[in-house]
């Protein structure tokens, strides 16, 4: 039973940080993340040296845990996308003396997090009607690009979730203008296949500046993301287009994954570059990009579109993903 993990770690392992807490449940069903922390994954040399480290840190004695990874989970082991790091579920067992742990893909942990939480949680990007019994997009940027649709279903009369995780991230790029074209034929030129995830995340952000310099004919300099957005603002040619693509691929992938799931029950943007490109993705222009789907445009237009602005979302769903496990026969 779900009151029986009093000692619950939940973990959200990413490709850039890690974040940890204490899960707990309270008599109406309501999680809460005690003790919250942070790290930069670079700063370990293992996930087991940032575990240790959190459970000195706060002086907490898990019994049970419940990692969400940005990684393909196999048999209870798991390589991290985008860090050198593999773990597994009975390592971790052996070497923090646990009754329990389970591994659970990031964005699926993600994604489940979501009925979870609050109004408050969430900023309103497109207002709409959302059908209860329809799926749920959550994508977004990262480092990567997440993405999975949450499915509601009935179960003895309660409201359950199911989470249908993807690797739609790595979904073709669409270029939608003639100097969307030029860019993705410089990267793939260099690349091969442009991915959604190559041209919309954290990780492929000076890939994409760097052709669009190009496109230009002018030097590339590395910039940090925030230099990049400060400049864009400030109507900086370059640092503008890298935006403005990047918030188009991001807002056209978000339209053509909610006509292939049928997410009728609404669209919630996640992830950390996400909420700091925000105001690129809420601009006319890319929410045009999103609506523009010819006969099916009044599909779209239905849609609530939401932000999700609560850090400690992918820490909630790992407890009510593991939570779930335990009640499965």
């Amino acid at each position: 039973m779900v009151n029986s993990l009093t000692h619950l770690m939940v973990g959200d392992i990413g490709g850039t940080n890690v974040r940890f807490g204490m899960a707990r449940q309270d008599a109406q069903g309501v999680w809460t993340i005690e003790h919250f922390a942070k790290y930069p994954g670079a700063d370990y040399g293992r996930l087991e040296d940032a575990i240790l480290n959190y459970v000195q840190t706060y002086n907490v004695t898990p019994k049970h845990m419940s990692l969400a990874i940005a990684g393909p989970i196999v048999d209870g082991t798991v390589t991290l996308t985008n860090r050198a790091w593999s773990v597994s579920e009975a390592g971790l067992k052996q070497a923090f003396n646990l009754e329990s742990a389970l591994f659970f893909n990031d964005f699926a942990a993600m994604a489940r997090s979501v009925p979870e939480l609050s109004e408050t949680d969430f900023k309103s990007v497109q207002s709409g009607q959302a059908y209860e019994r329809e799926p749920v997009l959550v994508a977004g940027p990262g480092t990567g690009f997440g993405v999975a649709y949450l499915l509601p279903s009935e179960s003895v009369g309660q409201k359950q979730w199911r989470v249908v995780s993807t690797e739609g991230g790595h979904i073709a790029y669409v270029p939608r203008t003639p100097e969307e074209l030029v860019v993705r034929d410089i990267l793939a030129r260099d690349y091969g296949y442009v991915s959604l995830e190559l041209v919309s995340s954290g990780s492929g952000l000076g890939k994409v500046h760097e052709a669009v310099c190009e496109r230009h004919k002018v030097g590339y300099k590395s910039l940090s993301p925030d230099h990049i957005r400060e400049k864009a603002g400030q109507g900086d040619t370059i640092c503008l287009e890298v935006c403005k693509i990047r918030s188009h691929a991001v807002m056209g992938a978000l339209g053509d994954l909610a006509l292939a799931g049928g997410a009728r029950g609404g669209i919630v943007l996640a992830g950390g570059v996400s909420e700091r490109m925000i105001d690129f993705l809420m601009a006319p222009d890319a929410l045009t990009v999103f609506l523009n789907r010819g006969a099916r445009s009044d599909y779209m237009r239905h849609i609530p579109i939401r932000l999700m602005e609560n850090s400690e979302a992918p820490l909630i769903g790992a407890a009510a993903l593991y939570a779930r496990a335990l009640q499965t026969p």
